[in-house]
């Protein structure tokens, strides 16, 4: 069987509206923008950095909670060197107070516990509540020699040592949780010593993942240092921004957690800040103070947040945020429909129509078009020795095969499921790895699985995976029981359900059974995470090779997720050895031939089975300013991230009504 090279990616022109064949992969021209906008990028300090002003000003809805001694005045509850936004990086300039921001989702809160692994819904409540000790959504703006790693946030700043064995972490002084409580180096230290060290905790940031598993040392109360076995490179400051790098309030949870209270179990702590309970305590600009079950979250201004623009007045502009408990299908419809400000276009079955509304001018909505890193693919669970029982061992065992998986890759018919997601250029063949949207992506070292299949059946054969009974479907070797693969899937996510309709549809024209199981979000997350699942047909974005590493790299004995247990795959080792090479240098150079090289590997083994790739739009209203048009729905990071939605307004004759005007949340 001859594996191809991926030549390049779909161009696409700007208006993205013809729709017709895709070309061959020896035609395919290098991928551009898919937006047609030409911006300036910037310095990193130009976005914003920390500092001190001669004076500070508040929301007006708050100047009667200090005049009357609820709140203390607003110099007070900023820290000693606040975090200052820049008003020329602002492409609409300083902004008016009032008003409401608002989202529609498909997600609903897990629980406010995000130091247990617990999600908040997406969609961005996770980080309208979460701040991180350091932040990457708005490195897209940043002009690549000043790309030199991520930027501070709780973390002022940082350092290593000589040998990059010790890296030293300076902590803004003065910033308070939303209950007026001090944030100190005890938050960070719970955060990583109780919290993502403890195997019996479901952190974000897998135990032992940080630097082969950094001890941390406290220095006073405002610095404190991790130290690492071996040298490390610039970049693991990178793992300490969103989702991972977060810490909780150890005030309100560490008499919950085992370590500290005998009659506290690890369940209960998960469950300690549950939904249905609010205000929770956090560091974030807005707040939850109502959650109605399947229909809303509201969030309000947090007066202890710790940013303020040029002019000194405290941020977020916006007094309220809302979240309409939806679909992720409708978040879409809304936005376009103009009842709703904001929305990752992720799904490509809404994007000819909805683009088709949005380039009317009368439309009240804008959308504009990023590099594609929205990618499909089916996961195979390949930890044999955590099957639950002789038969899931068997079939894990069998997806451990080069050549199995390699079957089931050239099974599928990608260009066919891509139009059948959406019909015109947007899908590309994916196969494993990084995306074209990457900036580790090359072309040259993707191996090419073309849609094959009297290939992948010679394959099956060759493992003696073939009906021995007559019966249409293939047997386990040696005449063991049909091959039915498991697969589960979100409900919510609609591209992944048709995807898997598809795959199933293919993959039983050579002889595989595919079961399908639609679970809702939050189970596919727990199950993910957590190594209970067979196989897994979802959604990921592999852009960086530092952020969430268990969900697609060997990084660390419990990782990726689909091999959880340790025994790695021939190639693994070799995979493994690279991203920690990867992750320890800080020369750009062999950084980009390491992510090569892991491309190479991950392609030519069908690590996972991937399906098609798409670009994404942002579709966000026009009354709302400062939202840079450059914005990508990712990069970095997400693009609820890279908006900077602290920074975002709208003029007071356009602003809607507040729910719940004059409020903030009480505790």
């Amino acid at each position: 069987m001859i594996h191809k090279k991926l030549k390049g990616a779909l161009c696409v022109t700007t208006a993205l509206m013809a729709v017709g064949t895709l070309a061959t992969a020896d035609e395919m021209p290098p991928e551009t923008s898919l937006s047609g906008l030409d911006y300036e990028l910037i310095g990193r300090d130009d976005i914003y950095a920390h500092g001190t002003l001669d004076s500070y000003a508040q929301a007006p809805m708050l100047d009667a909670m200090v005049a009357d001694g609820k709140l203390p005045p607003v110099a007070e509850r900023l820290p000693a060197a606040p975090i200052i936004f820049k008003a020329g990086a602002m492409v609409d300039g300083i902004g008016e107070y009032g008003g409401v921001f608002r989202h529609v989702i498909g997600g609903r809160p897990e629980g406010w516990n995000w130091m247990a692994g617990q999600h908040q819904g997406w969609g961005g409540i996770n980080m309208a509540m979460q701040e991180c000790l350091v932040r990457q959504g708005p490195r897209w703006q940043v002009k690549a020699e000043d790309q030199t790693g991520p930027l501070p946030n709780l973390a002022q700043s940082w350092s290593f040592n000589d040998a990059k064995t010790e890296l030293t972490i300076n902590l803004m002084q003065g910033v308070k949780w939303s209950d007026g409580d001090a944030f100190d180096v005890e938050d960070v230290r719970f955060w990583y010593e109780d919290n993502v060290q403890d195997e019996n905790v479901a952190s974000r940031m897998a135990k032992d993942s940080f630097g082969g598993g950094a001890t941390m040392e406290i220095i006073d109360d405002y610095t404190f240092k991790f130290v690492f076995a071996d040298p490390q490179a610039e970049t693991i400051v990178e793992n300490l921004a969103y989702i991972q790098g977060c810490p909780g309030p150890s005030h309100v949870l560490k008499d919950q957690q085992p370590t500290y209270n005998a009659d506290a179990t690890y369940d209960s702590y998960t469950q300690a800040l549950p939904n249905d309970v609010t205000p929770p305590v956090v560091l974030g600009a807005w707040v939850p103070v109502v959650h109605r079950p399947d229909e809303l979250v509201i969030m309000r201004r947090n007066p202890y947040y710790f940013k303020v623009d040029e002019a000194g007045n405290q941020l977020p502009y916006y007094n309220e945020m809302h979240f309409r408990l939806s679909t992720w299908g409708d978040r879409t419809a809304q936005a376009v429909a103009g009842t709703g400000d904001f929305s990752n276009m992720e799904d490509p079955g809404n994007y000819v129509e909805a683009l088709k509304q949005s380039q009317d001018d009368a439309s009240p909505v804008r959308a504009n078009f990023g590099p594609r890193v929205l990618a499909w693919r089916l996961v195979l669970n390949m930890d044999a020795g955590g099957a639950a029982d002789d038969g899931e061992k068997a079939m894990r065992e069998l997806f451990r095969e080069t050549d199995f998986r390699l079957a089931l890759s050239h099974a599928l018919d990608r260009d066919a499921i891509g139009q059948a997601l959406a019909r015109g250029p947007f899908a590309y063949p994916y196969i494993s790895g990084f995306t074209t949207g990457s900036p580790y992506y090359d072309a040259a070292s993707s191996d090419y699985h073309p849609f094959d299949q009297d290939g992948a059946k010679s394959l099956l054969d060759g493992l003696d995976v073939v009906d021995t009974d007559g019966d249409g479907v293939r047997n386990m070797p040696g005449g063991g029981d049909n091959v039915v693969i498991d697969v589960q899937v979100s409900s919510s996510g609609n591209a992944s359900v048709k995807q898997l309709e598809a795959v199933a549809s293919q993959l039983e024209e050579v002889g595989i059974r595919v079961q399908t199981r639609a679970i809702d979000q939050t189970a596919a997350d727990t199950n993910f995470t957590g190594g209970q699942f067979t196989a897994m047909m979802m959604r990921d974005n592999v852009i960086l090779p530092t952020r969430e590493t268990c969900r697609s790299w060997p990084a660390g004995a419990s990782c990726p997720h689909f091999n959880a247990g340790g025994d790695r795959l021939p190639f693994e080792a070799d995979l493994e050895a690279k991203l920690a090479a990867l992750q320890s240098s800080d020369d750009a150079v062999e950084q980009a031939q390491l992510a090569r090289e892991m491309q190479q590997l991950v392609t030519a083994n069908a690590y996972t089975i991937g399906t098609v790739q798409v670009p994404a739009a942002l579709l966000v209203n026009k009354r709302i300013k400062n939202a840079h048009p450059g914005t990508p729905v990712f990069m970095y990071e997400w693009a609820e991230d890279g908006v900077v939605r602290e920074r975002l307004w709208t003029p007071a004759a356009d602003q809607e009504d507040e729910v719940l005007p004059d409020t903030i949340a009480e505790y």
